[in-house]
Order: structure tokens, then C-alpha cells, then sequence
């Protein structure tokens, strides 16, 4: 599929939530946007352009049909070659200090958690340096937002863009593991479905590969989309499993986290402005993900949103009464948020339809 790339130089970036669940890549930061562009965005979500003291010249040029930008990273020529006696050595290590299963058995389940994480401590390398430049040089970053991000497998796909395949197939061999079955012990990522969540990964994908400086948004759900069952009474639809074990990709961020406030009511108030009142404070945590480029240093980041409750909303005096349920209602909603892919974007639909008309939601 052919995209469109453009180069933009500026030090400002104002990225903002668009309404729809499509995922798109805005630049709002160019003069060059038409007046016709402008009320249309004024007129959805109540959306304002931010007021900005001084405005410097923005250049915007196609860089569609040129070749692909080499960035000279300083980690590309002083990082180290991984042999596979050192990756083989990582991945027992991960397998004993960072483990999710029992020490006894080393079987392929628990040689996937070891060996992704693994792979990961060569991302993990790769993004900090990059984010590093990107911040050194103060470029602009794009900002990618989509309700879904259908990645799949990330074991095979990582070390493919590392140039380590043959070196970690041999590391997992020396161990008594073939990488084909230690991969297909992954789970899907079940944060999509069908084709916008794939154009959104690939977008990511070929942001990292042509080295351009960039952050994808999407939210976590605990649950994804479903799994599709054959039973004899016919197909029925379960709950996706791919969190149960733990995902070895992430990164949770304990010190980005942001209230959010769901339900309540929007009424009229006496200036005749629109007023959001009541409602529930659930906070956002960030887990980010590293996407790896092709044949390149360059890794960028994912971060998926995912909710939680504060201590606080467990009501400690129910409890002690018995209602248990009552107790861990406050919680049980928070969490519920992120369960599933569907059912939250309905309830966006439904909750952009609230807040146009005042009626709760």
C-alpha cells in the first residue's frame, strides 16, 4: 500500500484527540491548512487551535519518491555485535532473575518469556537512545492516535528487524529449543480487528523503518476483541486470553498516569456555556511498547492506556458490613473500561452522543 511521507520542520507539536475511531496522522502546526480545514475541526469536539505567542515559518516538502533518510544515531557505531553464546547466556538469565514460571523445567512456554525478554533488552537499548536524539535535536514528533493497533507476533518480527534471527535460532538451539515452536507460544496482541488496526501497526512499522520521529496511542484492553469457538451447538465467542500470562513487551509507566473522568451529566449553566458536572475519576496508566525498525536503530514507542482504581475507592466500611459487591464497585467500573475492544467503542459513540444532547452517559 502506497503512503504518502512528509518532512515538516518545526520545534512545536500540538497533537490532539480526533473524535473519530479511524485512526489518521494530523499536522496541525502548518500554515498551509486550509480555512475550510480549520472550521471543520473548530466544529468537531469543540476543538480550539491553541493560541500560540509567536509563530515561526513552517516548510513542509513531499518526501515521497526520495531515497530513505540515514539518520547517524551514536549508538549505531559503537553498539556491540550479539553472538549467540552472549544471547544464549541473556536468555538463561532471564529464564533464573526474571522469571514467570517455576525454576525446574525449562519448557517452551517459559523459553518465549525469557528469550522476548531478551530481544527486549536490545530494544529497550535502541528506544532510550532514540528518544534521546530525537530530544537532543528538538525535532518534531508525529503523533499517531487509532482505537486499535492489530500488531500480531512481536518475537519473530523483532528479531528480524534486529538482524538476529540466525543468532537467536542458534542460541535457543544450543538451549534444547527450536525459535519456530519457542515463537508460537506468543499470543496475538488483541488490541484490534480486521484492517484498520493492521493499517495502524504498519504505519508505526514504516515510521521506525524511515527513521522518523513518532509515538503511536492506543488504549490496552484486557480482553480484546474475542476468540471464536467450534463447539457442537455451533461457533460461540469467549474472551481473549492473550494478558492472562502477562504481556514481556511492555513497560508499564507507574509515573504516567492521568484522572479521567467518566459518567455524569452536562447541563446549561446561567452564561449559557455547557457544563460537565458529576461523574467518576478513573486514572489512565501508560504501558509502552517498543516498535523496532527495519534494518535500523531506530525504535519507537507505543503507549496503550489502560485503567485502574485507587485504593481509596474501596469502601472499606461495606466490606466490613458484607457487601463485599458494593465494596468493590467502584473499582470493578474503573477496571471494566479497558475489558473490551467493542463494547468501549460503542460507549465512546454513545458518549459523544451524550455530551451533544446533555444526557448522562
Amino acid at each position: 500500500m502506497a503512503t504518502s511521507h512528509c518532512s515538516v520542520t518545526r520545534s512545536h507539536v500540538h497533537p490532539f484527540l480526533h473524535s473519530s475511531s479511524t485512526p489518521r496522522l494530523f499536522d496541525l502546526s502548518s500554515r498551509s491548512r486550509s480555512s475550510m480545514n480549520s472550521r471543520f475541526l473548530t466544529k468537531i469536539a469543540g476543538f480550539r487551535r491553541p493560541k500560540i505567542a509567536r509563530r515561526r515559518p513552517v516548510l513542509v516538502r513531499s518526501v515521497l519518491n526520495e531515497p530513505k533518510q540515514t539518520i547517524q544515531h551514536s549508538f549505531t557505531e559503537n553498539g556491540a555485535s550479539l553472538d549467540a553464546a552472549s544471547i544464549a547466556s541473556n536468555i538463561k538469565y532471564h529464564a533464573e532473575f526474571t522469571p514467570a514460571f517455576s525454576p525446574e523445567r525449562f519448557e517452551p512456554p517459559k523459553a518465549f518469556f525469557a528469550t522476548a525478554q531478551s530481544v527486549r533488552d536490545s530494544l529497550i537499548i535502541n528506544w532510550n537512545e532514540t528518544y534521546e536524539y530525537n530530544e537532543k535535536l528538538n525535532v518534531k514528533q508525529a503523533y499517531y492516535l487509532s482505537m486499535e493497533f492489530l500488531q500480531g507476533r512481536a518475537l519473530l518480527n523483532a528479531i528480524g528487524n534486529l538482524e538476529l534471527t540466525g543468532a537467536y535460532a542458534e542460541a535457543l538451539n544450543n538451549l534444547g529449543h527450536n525459535l519456530e515452536n519457542v515463537a508460537s507460544k506468543e499470543p496475538d496482541a488483541a488490541l484490534g480487528n480486521g484492517g484498520l488496526g493492521r493499517l495502524a501497526s504498519c504505519f508505526l512499522d514504516s515510521l521506525a523503518t524511515l527513521n522518523y520521529p513518532a509515538w503511536g496511542y492506543g488504549l490496552r484492553y484486557k480482553y480484546g476483541l474475542f476468540k471464536q469457538r467450534i463447539t457442537k451447538d455451533g461457533q460461540e465467542e469467549v474472551a481473549e486470553d492473550w494478558l492472562e500470562l502477562g504481556n514481556p513487551w511492555e513497560i508499564v509507566r507507574n509515573d504516567v498516569s492521568y484522572p479521567v473522568k467518566f459518567f455524569g451529566k452536562v447541563i446549561t449553566g446561567s452564561d449559557g456555556k455547557k457544563h460537565w458536572i458529576g461523574g467518576d475519576d478513573i486514572q489512565a496508566v501508560g504501558y509502552d511498547v517498543p516498535i523496532p525498525g527495519y534494518k535500523t536503530k531506530t525504535t519507537i514507542n507505543l503507549r496503550l492506556w489502560s485503567t485502574k482504581a485507587s485504593s481509596e475507592d474501596f469502601d472499606l466500611n461495606s466490606f466490613n458490613a458484607g457487601e463485599h459487591v458494593k465494596a468493590c464497585e467502584a473499582q470493578a467500573n474503573a477496571e471494566k473500561v479497558g475489558f473490551l475492544y467493542f463494547q468501549l467503542f460503542t460507549a465512546c459513540y454513545y458518549g459523544f452522543h451524550c455530551l451533544d444532547t446533555g444526557h448522562d452517559f
